[in-house]
């Protein structure tokens, strides 16, 4: 806390300076305002667009950033979005999914500059708890939308733009405290213009929390510093983001089962995740010790313990990020805009995890003790790390007059990266003087990665007969991947020894994208239609963690939407129908690797297809009454699962028509928003229906249903005469009202069939784990602006 006051006095000195050399601005604000849109306009869908859209303003994300909160638990409000968090609070690693499809078929960019990572084609929402303090707006588009850079959007998209900085000197300073001892805080500041053309702006967040599951307590946050030089129609900006985060590790949820951590049968019956919890046991992490029955309803979690005595604390992820954007944006005149970036990210972070008796051989290694004898397991600590480089160039060029807008752009993006692997502790002595070198540690697997993804596109959208509006996008996107070394996945070889996996990848992707489609705009009324065919490329863990399933191919999509919406004075509603058909869709099969990376496999003819609806009613200028729905209906035609059998080859089971995994019929959101004044208090219920947990359509694997509710209670006043200080906001938020026990995701930690021990194909020897969140939880907060 001492830090972050040095800062904010740091911050607050420097904006009183500005204010003494500050001169009032003689730079057309209207057109500062279209510079900064044609940052995002090459990403962004228009108002006219023919696409499912929903905008998050500035407000609702600076309210949102005092909650500590990851961004996916915000956009989760929208239709089709369902968010968790590993922590069970929502701060530190979270995840998302839009319409079903996970994080690595999100595209998602920051200022028209593609964020997700480029091998595994997602982003990690652990560290960017003060994006959302950062952000000017957000729009996320479901289905494949406008997507031009980055990768194919498969679920949706999401542009974020970072907010313009204030024209005149001000500063912010903002603190949270809550359940779990979970705090965020924050400064951030502008100078205001200097010399009517320079602004520096910056700011500074961080959380820390203790976890709601065990071994989750953990630190994040991120930094920002950005100059902007302005004229009237041109400017010039370099922006500096950075992440950062060590937070205690959950990926293995909490273990529910007919079987201990060693497969041992437990007669207490304990499956789902209200038993876990009933038990006493519903914060209990794999990760950070083990279960030992004593007795019928008694167990005892056992903390792994060093070789020396002490206790194993917990297993975390240590990642930094830094993102770096020099951009220039010009407009010669009405009808001509040129937007140009270049960008590059440094990403480096490592993982420390305990592996509980674990054998030699999963590393490569084969031991004798001092007597000749085999040994077969021991504990161990391994430290798992990677090392990124993106770099790329961005360039959009704009024409637009009384019926024409055209846009053309390139996006050029390079990676380098490495994976690497050590072995820090071995428990067996003997086994870590011979391993482990003079330097305390025994690198196990190495590789080295490269990717190139090259694109071009134009779009087009005509307006003609004063209401209607055609549009078309063509994109052309050339994608090479390599990857060479050795992986962490170990061969037995003839002679009883094991060898590392060799990886020799090195494949080569062309994909033309088009898209096209119609819309009316009419007094408050839209309606549109849109078809649009998408390709997209196999992350890495498609082709390293594959295991019994065949090598990975692209995915194909098509989508076809149409809806209607109608905005009136006092109320709006709007309808929006879908149809997802997939080529080889890449699903999740429940499975997950080691490092708790979801798995998973082609399978060659699937869809999604559903309508989301949104309504609205303001019936008194103090209240508002909104809502949304997303019904669908996923489906797998045919599949083929591959099941371990304890008896011989892995088991083939055929299914026809069975439902997707993790893609729940029904997401419902509906909300109650008072404001008066500077008060302000919204109550939002959300219910997702049950999920299954693999495709093959078993409730004994999956999830139930689960409904739940918040209250956020705010109220904010302008100051005077008091220090500096303009505008004071406090509030209050109770998330999780009622207490509900439930679990929004899981998987299927292990899934056999043993003919020999009374297992088949529909009655599995299987362990489940879910991922669940707390309880009610309390948070508040006080925000002062200078």
């Amino acid at each position: 806390m001492k830090r972050l006051n040095r800062i904010a006095f740091s911050v607050v000195c420097c904006v009183f300076a500005s204010q003494a050399v500050w001169a009032q601005a003689t730079i057309d604000t209207v057109k500062v305002h279209q510079l900064n849109e044609v940052v995002v306009k090459g990403v962004r869908a228009a108002k006219e667009a023919p696409y499912a859209v929903a905008n998050i303003k500035k407000s609702e994300l600076q309210q949102f950033s005092r909650t500590g909160k990851e961004l996916p638990f915000l956009l989760s409000r929208t239709p089709g979005i369902l968010a968790w968090g590993e922590n069970g609070l929502g701060t530190g690693t979270s995840y998302m999914r839009i319409r079903g499809a996970a994080g690595s078929r999100i595209n998602v960019t920051l200022d028209g500059v593609a964020l997700n990572s480029p091998e595994d084609q997602t982003v990690f929402w652990a560290n960017m708890n003060s994006y959302a303090a950062l952000l000017g707006s957000v729009q996320i588009q479901r289905g494949v939308g406008s997507s031009t850079n980055g990768d194919g959007a498969f679920g949706g998209s999401i542009s974020m733009a970072t907010a313009f900085p204030s024209l005149i000197p001000t500063a912010e300073v903002t603190g949270s405290f809550g359940s779990f001892n979970t705090y965020n805080t924050g400064v951030s500041f502008s100078t205001g213009l200097l010399g009517k053309h320079l602004i520096f702006d910056g700011a500074y967040h961080e959380t820390a929390t203790d976890g709601y599951i065990d071994g989750t307590s953990g630190r994040s946050g991120s930094y920002y510093g950005g100059l902007t030089w302005l004229a009237d129609n041109f400017k010039v900006s370099y922006k500096n983001i950075g992440n950062f985060e060590k937070t205690g590790q959950a990926w293995n949820g909490v273990l529910a089962s007919d079987y201990d951590t060693n497969f041992t049968l437990m007669s207490d019956g304990i499956y789902t995740y209200k038993d876990m919890d009933a038990a006493g046991l519903g914060k209990f992490n794999i990760l950070t010790a083990g279960l030992v029955r004593n007795g019928k309803g008694d167990y005892t979690i056992v903390p792994y313990t060093m070789r020396d005595g002490s206790l194993w604390n917990k297993t975390t992820d240590n990642f930094y990020q830094n993102h770096n954007i020099l951009s220039a944006v010009w407009t010669p005149n009405d009808h001509w805009s040129h937007n140009f970036a270049v960008h590059y990210t440094y990403g480096y972070g490592y993982y420390n995890e305990f592996k509980s008796q674990s054998k030699f051989a999963k590393f490569g290694l084969t031991f004798y003790d001092a007597d000749g004898n085999f040994v077969k397991r021991s504990d161990f600590v391994r430290k798992k790390g990677l090392t990124q480089h993106t770099y790329g160039i961005v360039y959009n060029t704009n024409y637009k007059d009384e019926h024409w807008d055209v846009i053309g752009g390139l996006n050029l993006q390079q990676f380098r990266g490495n994976h690497w692997g050590y072995l820090t502790y071995i428990a067996n002595q003997a086994a870590e003087n011979q391993f482990l070198g003079s330097n305390g540690q025994y690198k196990y697997y190495d590789s080295d990665a490269h990717k190139y993804d090259y694109s071009a596109f134009v779009k087009a959208n005509y307006r003609f007969a004063d209401n209607w509006n055609v549009f078309a996008d063509l994109q052309f996107r050339r994608v090479e991947y390599k990857t060479d070394g050795v992986n962490d996945k170990f061969v037995e070889q003839a002679d009883g020894t094991y060898k590392n996996q060799v990886l020799d990848i090195n494949e080569k992707f062309n994909f033309f994208n088009p898209k096209a489609g119609i819309s009316y705009t009419n007094n408050g009324h839209k309606a549109y239609a849109s078809v649009a065919y998408s390709n997209r490329e196999p992350e890495r863990n498609n082709y390293t963690d594959n295991y019994n399933y065949p090598f990975p191919e692209q995915e194909k999509l098509l989508d076809v939407e149409f809806g209607y919406q109608y905005q009136g004075s006092n109320w709006h509603a709007g309808a929006n129908f879908y149809y997802m058909g997939y080529d080889n869709q890449l699903v999740q099969t429940g499975q997950l690797s080691d490092i708790g990376e979801a798995l998973t496999t082609n399978v060659k003819d699937s869809y999604r297809m559903g309508v989301e609806l949104t309504a609205g009613w303001a019936p008194l200028s103090w209240m508002s009454l909104e809502g949304n729905a997303s019904l669908s209906k996923n489906k797998i035609k045919d599949f083929d699962e591959y099941v371990d059998n304890w008896d011989g080859d892995p088991l083939k089971i055929h299914y026809d028509n069975s439902t997707l995994s993790f893609s729940p019929s029904a997401i419902l959101n509906g909300f109650i928003d008072l404001h008066y004044a500077g008060f302000s208090a919204t109550w939002h219920t959300n219910f997702v229906s049950s999920q299954y947990l693999d495709n093959s359509e078993s409730k004994d694997r999956s999830l139930p249903c689960y409904s739940q509710s918040d209250l956020s209670i705010n109220y904010g006043s302008k100051v005077t005469k008091a220090c500096g200080i303009k505008y004071v906001t406090i509030g209050f938020d109770i998330n999780n009202i009622f207490g509900r026990c439930y679990a929004p995701s899981g998987f299927v930690w292990y899934n056999a069939v043993s003919e020999s021990a009374g297992y088949t194909k529909d009655h599995r020897l299987s362990a489940i784990s879910y991922i669940p969140m707390a309880g009610t939880t309390f948070m508040t907060h006080l925000t002062l602006k200078f």
